[in-house]
């Protein structure tokens, strides 16, 4: 279908605008494209469809409609797999033949969980809490410059509406609109929509002086309800000769256009899996497909669960007074989170070899292995130098207060969390080796001692929460002693040497099962050095099944040693405010001593008029 066929049947969309439900602008994209093609065109999905059979028509080519599939059956001998379909009309029985079976029968794909995932129960639909109201107004009068798709709102109710035709001589347009609404109860009679999506407006305080929401809604005659769900990434879309596409293999969230843009991406890359495919088997053709599009689907599959530009606007209501207009930082924030939204991964395997990203440990060795992307941060100032890029993961990967916690933590992470689960970490090695030095180590002007692989399981009790997968240069002979004889983690070893070591974060993101991973690099002016990957569990700062009570383990005064500074809690009260206060020590042998009496605000953990955005000041 040829792109001036889309624009005549559709509207090109040339800006993509951020409200807060008060009518207050945050942000607009560009989406104009190169001046020749445009960047986004918005259709009516039955009208694409329409197109498509007709292109398919005119190249003879043969669609069935009205059939249900039944039944897939692959067949080894003849190397081909058969489908058995329903006609919904007449309720004949149809056989098929054929070489491959594409699965693009959407979110709730029957072939994806019968014929790949196998388990319904183990590949479930994830419900977000919301429902999404849907409609489409044939004339309704246009707004703005009759090319912008508004998005108004942030988290809680988020109202989105763009034209889907070209404006008439009356200057009126086919109007496209969505409300994601957050509510506990389902609410799928259709009777109600109106009333209820009016009072949901009302009581959110939308009033948007470019467009009556009001008579859009109430000039809808079919309102659609749906609940907003996703997929988790599947460790493969292909089944032999059976692979899914689409969002029956990467079911997303609706954020920044991401379904309809990975299904086209699909098909393209499919069209190039069999153009240069070397190999008549077509099993090899969809692996190389799958190889071509797992990992950047994948990836956008996770980022578009954090609505990072919705973040942003709900930042804005929540810190910005109505009465003040919002700052232009916030539109370039947006700007930034969508465009890593919207680009390819630099590091993405496309046309490679490589394995699909499906398991941690995969992750790890992908991480390890490709070049760093941040700038060093030295601890403990986390939020100076390289600051910007834990502003953008914390607004892509919806972290909790807690988890920014362990995104930043720099050798402490195992005290971090002993303090939160009052229980002691325990450390096991499941690999330690030396691997050979590189050319480059050999002709450093100090090389390393040795070069380690090694891999650590972190346990409170017996519930693991983190793998820590790490690269160890070691150019110090204690520490090399330290890492052969003892299991020891990353903090035991800086602290043996009273280390304050030069941290930089490189990336992060989210597991198969919700949890963080963080890839980063320690320096430690050429003593020892790490590039570590650390792949937490998703329950890790939720673990219920903990052994009870603190470990009561009398040190050494050689093993206390090993754990760095002596340290000594000697009271704690509450302040006035209510706020905690503590006295204590800690002891460096005979290099520094503190005595120290922190006292810390009522609401320390509570702050609510913080100045937003994250300093990128140069460290003084």
């Amino acid at each position: 279908v040829s792109t001036s066929t889309l624009i005549e049947a559709g509207a090109v969309i040339t800006k993509q605008s951020y409200y807060c439900p008060d009518g207050r602008h945050v942000g607009t994209l560009d989406k104009s494209g190169d001046g020749t093609t445009p960047g986004q065109i918005a259709i009516d999905e039955g009208k694409l469809s329409d197109l498509l059979l007709e292109t398919a028509a005119s190249k003879d080519i043969e669609v069935l409609m009205n059939h249900h599939v039944s039944a897939i059956r692959q067949k080894s001998s003849s190397g081909t797999v058969g489908v058995k379909a329903k006609d919904t009309l007449t309720d004949d029985l149809l056989v098929l033949d054929g070489s491959m079976v594409l699965g693009a029968d959407g979110i709730n794909s029957k072939i994806r969980r019968e014929h790949v995932s196998g388990s319904e129960k183990r590949d479930h639909r994830h419900y977000h809490g919301m429902t999404i109201y849907r409609g489409v107004v044939e004339n309704f009068p246009s707004f703005l410059d009759g090319e912008t798709m508004a998005l108004a709102g942030g988290f809680g109710v988020i109202a989105v509406v763009y034209p889907i035709g070209r404006p008439c001589e009356k200057g009126l347009q086919k109007i496209d609109w969505q409300f994601a609404v957050a509510e506990e109860e389902e609410n799928f009679d259709p009777s109600t929509h109106c009333k209820h999506i009016l009072g949901v407006l009302s009581a959110n305080g939308y009033n948007l002086d470019f467009l009556d929401l009001k008579s859009l809604i109430t000039e809808t005659t079919s309102i659609r309800a749906d609940r907003m769900v996703d997929l988790d990434p599947l460790e493969t879309w292909t089944n032999g000769r059976i692979c899914l596409t689409g969002e029956a293999a990467h079911g997303m969230l609706p954020v920044g256009d991401s379904q309809t843009m990975e299904g086209l991406l699909d098909a393209i890359a499919l069209k190039e899996a069999l153009e240069k495919s070397k190999s008549d088997a077509t099993c090899d053709v969809l692996k190389t497909f799958e190889k071509m599009r797992y990992y950047d689907a994948s990836l956008d599959q996770s980022r578009c669960r954090v609505q990072p530009a919705e973040r942003i606007v709900q930042e804005a209501m929540d810190t910005i007074p109505g009465t003040s207009e919002v700052p232009p930082e916030y539109e370039q924030r947006i700007r930034e989170v969508m465009k890593l939204l919207q680009d390819a991964p630099k590091n993405s395997p496309k046309n490679s070899e490589a394995t699909p990203v499906a398991s941690t440990s995969t992750v790890a060795q992908r991480l390890l292995t490709r070049q760093k992307a941040a700038s060093m941060v030295t601890t403990p100032t986390q939020t100076k130098a390289g600051g910007h890029l834990i502003d953008q993961l914390t607004d892509s990967l919806q972290l909790s207060p807690l988890e920014r916690i362990s995104l930043t933590c720099a050798g402490n992470l195992q005290m971090v969390f002993s303090s939160f689960y009052m229980q002691p970490v325990d450390v096991s090695v499941d690999l330690f080796k030396e691997v050979e030095l590189t050319d480059e180590d050999k002709n450093a002007t100090k090389p390393p001692l040795a070069v380690y692989d090694r891999v650590v399981d972190m346990f409170i009790g017996d519930a693991m929460f983190c793998k820590a997968t790490s690269k160890v240069k070691v150019y110090d002979a204690e520490l090399y002693e330290a890492l052969a004889t003892q299991d020891v983690g990353i903090g035991q070893l800086l602290r043996l040497r009273n280390l304050g070591p030069l941290f930089g974060l490189h990336d992060a993101g989210r597991s198969n099962d919700g949890g963080m991973w963080r890839f980063y690099s320690m320096d430690c002016s050429d003593i020892i050095d790490f590039d570590i990957v650390e792949e937490f569990s998703g329950d890790a700062w939720n673990m219920k099944q903990l052994t009870s009570g603190i470990s009561r383990r009398h040190w050494s005064a050689t093993e206390a040693r090993n754990l760095g500074p002596l340290f000594g809690l000697h009271d704690a009260g509450r302040s006035n405010d209510g706020g905690m206060w503590r006295f204590y020590s800690m002891d460096c042998s005979d290099i520094i001593d503190f005595d120290i009496v922190e006292e810390f605000s009522g609401d320390a953990w509570n702050m609510k008029q913080l100045t937003s955005g994250i300093s990128t000041e140069e460290d003084v």
